[in-house]
């Protein structure tokens, strides 16, 4: 159960380090099988991953009428089943997986993915800044 609470750390950590990850350039010479890579040697010919298509996970929990984020562990023995959301920066759900025992209202449903899209383009704001805050700090 531990592994969903923290789905939201991990793919923010996951978004982090793909952030910072920079790739070397590489060009290709020749045709046929005399096709040779040459990989730079020079630390500021790279480019970076871009992190735009990164989702983060938000699981949210339902108690009885309602529902909760970021609950402790005797919280998640306790909800009747749980939703885990994949949030885009843009707001668009990239995976969703319902599990648990009960069953779930289909507006509750409704309401449980609406508030995994407003936390999770808030987390991707938060995140955004200060890796951009980050970068820009590395750069002077």
């Amino acid at each position: 159960k531990q592994w969903y609470q923290r789905r939201v750390a991990i793919t923010a950590g996951l978004k982090a380090a793909l952030h910072s990850t920079t790739m070397p350039n590489v060009s290709v010479s020749g045709e046929g099988i005399e096709m040779e890579l040459e990989i730079s040697d020079d630390p500021y010919q790279v480019w970076k991953l871009s992190t735009a298509m990164c989702p983060i996970c938000v699981t949210l929990y339902q108690e009885g009428e309602s529902f909760a984020v970021d609950v402790t562990e005797e919280e998640s023995e306790c909800s009747e089943g749980y939703v885990h959301v994949g949030v885009l920066p843009s707001g668009e759900v990239s995976a969703m997986e319902k599990s648990g025992a009960g069953n779930m209202d289909p507006t509750a449903l409704l309401e449980m993915i609406d508030a995994a899209v407003r936390i999770g383009m808030d987390i991707h704001k938060q995140l955004d800044r200060h890796l951009h805050a980050e970068s820009t700090t590395a750069t002077l």
